[in-house]
């Protein structure tokens, strides 16, 4: 080779000999420190090899060097995946890369304390359900006193209004609106009555309807409601056992009848039986049509008797010259429980009324003329009690003088019922009123007064869940609104 192509030739390298020889300086000075680990040896060459050969002759270094042609390379020459990779650029004498190992860590704790969140949301869900549970409840409670509280107890009334105020503002708190209806407190400890005007023997298929409800409601919740009737009925009792084996009211339940009150009907007296007055010279004559005794003295009508199929005394008729004078009343134990007097201007005219107690003592006299008191009420001794210009009066001093006295009462009234408005003062007494709406239709007047809150109502029983939405939907006022049980009413054949 000549001198000119070796020079040529050492140009073309002379970049990659001064980058060797720098490294080779580098490695020289680092060899000082004993504490650096050596490097690695090749299968091919060593540091102390590859240094005679570059001293003796750079080509053979430079050809050691050289990258072989593509299509000369084989699997051999491909580097190890396992192998440790080796970082570009020129190798440092003494120095190795080593692969870094990752530290060990869950990268999934986000997941577990997602799960917390989850679970609180759960227990944030139903502590909240009972939250509303217990505020309604809690409610419902003070509502329940607030109706029994007398129009006198102002202090009492005042502290539970400032509860139920506290209730609302929880209410609002955590469900933003307080805006709910209340179930009506039911209290076990009391005493529950439905008030009726009248037994009906036959009662329509909406009177049934109503009757079967709340006895349903009622067994549903574990009491009894006892029923009170303030009409004058010979036949209540045996009209209120038909109720009870028909099912319409609890076979436990009992019945309170005004009048039966009043005469001793309910209280086990000895009693005797009436009889017929009779003189020796009457005579009796037997009218089949109308199944009645006919007595005469001589050819005068004295006296019609009529009897029951258990040939027991039911109405005695007198007359006077053929114009009827009174009738007398029987009741089931064979005894005059009232008589009635007739205006002789006017035979279909009753102008009085006699009621009398089992013993046959006097206790009360209802007077249709305006000579005198219109209900006129007597102790046994025949002394006078009280008078009344009305039925609601007299119902009204019965209730709070001797049906519910001493007696923490609660009364369920049909708003048809005709004492119904007359009912709501017993408020003041501590009896609750709570009215019974079964149809949207049923007597708008009334309904539109328990809405408005004219009547000062807090608390309805509706017949259907109808009802129950059209009250609180229309309701001015605050009330808690029960929804009767629904319950399946029987076909009768008629």
């Amino acid at each position: 080779m000549s001198f000119f192509d070796r020079d040529k030739k050492s140009s073309e390298t002379a970049g990659n000999q001064s980058n060797f020889n720098n490294a080779s300086q580098l490695n020289n000075d680092q060899s000082q420190f004993s504490s650096v680990p050596p490097y690695p040896q090749d299968d091919n060459s060593t540091p102390d090899h590859l240094q005679q050969q570059q001293q003796a002759d750079p080509d053979v270094h430079m050809s050691a060097q050289a990258t072989p042609p593509v299509d000369h390379i084989t699997d051999a020459d491909m580097p190890d995946d396992n192998a440790s990779v080796r970082p570009d650029g020129p190798e440092l004498n003494g120095y190795y890369y080593e692969e870094q190992t990752v530290p060990a860590k869950n990268n999934n704790d986000w997941e577990g304390t997602e799960s917390q969140l989850d679970s609180l949301k759960s227990q944030e869900t139903t502590l909240k359900d009972q939250l509303r549970h217990e505020l309604l409840s809690s409610r419902s409670y003070y509502n329940y006193v607030l109706r029994s509280l007398g129009d006198d107890q102002d202090n009492a009334r005042v502290q539970t209004n400032d509860q139920i105020d506290k209730i609302n503002t929880s209410l609002k708190k955590w469900f933003d609106s307080d805006e709910m209806a209340n179930e009506i407190f039911l209290d076990p400890n009391r005493n529950y009555f439905i008030f009726h005007d009248h037994l009906d023997i036959n009662p329509d298929d909406g009177e049934s309807q109503m009757w079967r409800q709340l006895t349903d409601t009622f067994n549903d919740h574990g009491f009894l409601a006892n029923t009170i009737t303030v009409s004058y009925d010979d036949m209540a009792n045996q009209t209120w056992a038909d109720y009870q084996n028909s099912g319409l009211v609890n076979p436990n339940s009992y019945l309170l009848n005004m009048y039966n009150d009043l005469q001793g009907r309910n209280q086990n007296v000895a009693v005797s039986p009436a009889e017929i007055p009779f003189e020796d010279n009457y005579h009796i004559e037997h009218d089949n049509e109308k199944n009645i005794d006919k007595v005469y003295d001589d050819d005068n009508l004295i006296m019609e008797v009529a009897r029951d199929n258990k040939n027991q005394l039911k109405i005695i008729r007198h007359y006077d010259d053929r114009k009827l004078l009174s009738r007398d009343i029987f009741d089931v134990n064979g005894v005059n429980s009232a008589t009635q007097f007739y205006d002789p201007q006017n035979p279909n005219r009753v102008i009085r009324e006699n009621f009398y107690r089992q013993d046959g003592t006097l206790v009360m006299i209802k007077s249709y003329t305006e000579d005198e008191p219109f209900i006129q009420l007597f102790s046994r001794g025949n002394v006078l009690i009280s008078t009344f210009a009305s039925d609601e009066d007299l119902i009204f001093w019965w209730l709070k003088n001797q049906a519910l006295r001493n007696m923490q009462a609660t009364i369920f009234v049909s708003i048809d019922s005709h004492f119904y408005k007359r009912l709501l003062g017993l408020r003041k007494y501590s009896v609750e009123i709570i009215p019974i709406v079964m149809t949207q239709d049923q007597n708008a007047g009334v309904v539109t007064n328990l809405l408005d809150g004219t009547d000062k109502v807090t608390a309805v029983f509706a017949g259907n869940k109808n009802v129950n939405g059209y009250l609180n939907k229309n309701a001015k006022v605050k009330m808690d609104i029960s929804t009767l049980n629904d319950v399946e009413t029987p076909i009768y054949k008629h």
